[in-house]
């Protein structure tokens, strides 16, 4: 049974609409933007180094290959993919011009742009997918090194000064817009934790507002989890992926294991009917002949291997070493398996619906909440830069607003990225509590236990709700105090909605 919170998003548009009258044509027009904002889909940043498997990752979200995954010009940019009534390509220049380009024969993004990479604001590739009706993906420029010019570059892209060049990177605003406006960040990263990873998220959180840089979200992907070294390597990856949720707490909400070219292939339709029956013909072995194959790609692909040579070459790009292995086990442990049933076992594998949960829960569901907090943020900034009599009418539309019982949630949210920020100190046992509280989807995520029932989910809530009531009167500071009000009257309207659903299953 998940929350019944209501959405906050028509209140502040309400809010926007009944002060459009009151303000100047100038802040008009900033209020229409924010207005279009907070109707528009869910903006998701993708960010992460230069071949740590981003495109992939990106296609698979789509459920597309549509991102090219080699080093390509358009790879360098921004690139916004959307929901469209015709798939097309829409190159927007610097100098305000748009050129609108088709696909290429393999269904991708064209090399050729038909102008300079310098001259490129933003890449606006819309397609007719149903994956993106509720959310717009932001692929954004993959950070290569420390050196001076890519670090340069990534920082011109997220809008950060470019201490470097002596120039800012407010000059290409509209790649600043188009990064900074995402409410929500994917970051992904291999094995181990570079100094530029954190870098690159930090450079994120400076070029978004402060509702939008919470760590609530932001997650981390641990792409390549197969290239783990160990037996296992995917439970090897998933105890790393813990530890780096540890290290990175106050930047995501949590990391999680991938294998990012399982799922694009599994997802997008690029493992086909001849690349199973491959592995069909590989299952029907010897147990000593795979064995063998197994220990190396060079072994794999040995020329005494009695299966076409180039099936298996291809099974390496769409699956490499390990997800082969492990989809030749599966047809050897379910011989009839269809292969529509092991594209559907690949994409378990790889992780992938993991990571869906939290984009179609956590920031899908919740984006309601983040969109309007951002869109009030805006309101705030933009009565802070108004004369007088506009910055009171908005701050007095704002105060009347912060009163409703709708914007509970907000308050939450508010609370949630003060304490996953690092900027409120609390223990680790209730830091926990509160990343769980706002990122869960239903009560028995909220409360730590999705397995446990309503009656028990009943008490829990009433527990934490006196627990944090006593901590925000006795052994707190000021600024722990205010969170723990916050988070104790969510545990009360959770313990009231959920004694509310007992009794009336009762009845």
């Amino acid at each position: 049974m998940p929350p019944t919170a209501q959405r906050m998003s028509p209140l502040v548009i309400s809010l926007a609409q009944t002060l459009r009258p009151q303000v100047p044509p100038p802040t008009q027009a900033e209020i229409d933007r924010i207005i279009a904002r907070l109707q528009g889909p869910l903006q998701l940043a993708v960010a992460g180094r230069i071949k740590s498997g981003k495109s992939t990752v990106v296609n698979a979200l789509i459920g597309s290959r549509v991102s090219p995954t080699d080093i390509r010009e358009c790879t360098r940019m921004v690139t916004r993919f959307q929901y469209g009534t015709v798939d097309r390509v829409e190159i927007r220049k610097k100098d305000g011009t748009t050129i609108t380009l088709p696909f290429d024969d393999s269904g991708m993004i064209p090399s050729d742009l038909r102008c300079e990479p310098v001259e490129v604001a933003v890449v606006d590739v819309y397609l007719t997918y149903e994956s993106l009706r509720g959310v717009t993906i932001v692929d954004t420029p993959g950070l290569a090194s420390l050196d001076t010019e890519s670090v340069g570059r990534t920082q011109e892209m997220l809008g950060a000064d470019n201490e470097h060049t002596g120039t800012e990177g407010a000059t290409d605003e509209q790649s600043q817009l188009a990064v900074s406006s995402a409410e929500a960040v994917l970051y992904v990263i291999t094995q181990s934790i570079r100094a530029d990873d954190a870098d690159a998220l930090q450079a994120f959180r400076r070029s978004s507002s402060g509702e939008t840089s919470s760590p609530i979200n932001a997650l981390a992907i641990l792409n390549k989890a197969d290239q783990v070294t160990a037996d296992e390597p995917m439970e090897a990856a998933a105890e790393l992926a813990q530890e780096h949720s540890f290290t990175l707490r106050h930047t995501v909400s949590q990391v999680l294991p991938l294998i990012g070219l399982v799922a694009e292939s599994s997802l997008t339709g690029n493992f086909t009917e001849a690349d199973a029956q491959a592995l069909r013909d590989i299952a029907a072995l010897d147990e000593p002949v795979q064995q063998m194959m197994f220990m190396s790609t060079d072994f794999f692909l040995r020329d005494e291997v009695p299966v076409d040579l180039a099936a298996r070459e291809r099974l390496l790009t769409r699956l490499d070493i390990l997800g082969t292995r492990k989809a030749v086990e599966m047809i050897r442990n379910d011989p009839q398996i269809s292969t529509g049933t092991l594209r559907g076992r690949l994409e378990s594998l790889s992780g992938f619906p993991q990571m869906r949960h939290i984009i179609d829960g956590v920031f899908s569901v919740r984006a309601d909440d983040i969109k309007s907090s951002v869109a009030l943020a805006a309101l705030d900034t933009l009565a802070s830069k108004s004369p007088p009599s506009v910055r009171d009418a908005i701050y007095d539309a704002l105060e009347e607003l912060y009163q409703q019982p709708e914007a509970q949630q907000l308050r939450l949210l508010e609370a949630a990225s003060l304490v996953t920020s690092g900027k409120v100190e609390l223990p680790d046992d209730m830091f926990d509590e509160v990343r769980d509280l706002v990122t869960g989807t239903s009560p028995g995520e909220m409360l730590g236990d999705p397995a446990a029932p309503v009656p028990t989910l009943t008490e829990r809530a009433l527990e934490a709700a006196g627990r944090w009531r006593t901590f925000a009167t006795f052994g707190s500071t000021p600024a722990q105090s205010r969170i723990a009000h916050t988070i104790h009257r969510s545990y009360f309207l959770l313990w009231q909605e959920l004694r509310a659903h007992t009794a009336g299953g009762a009845q």
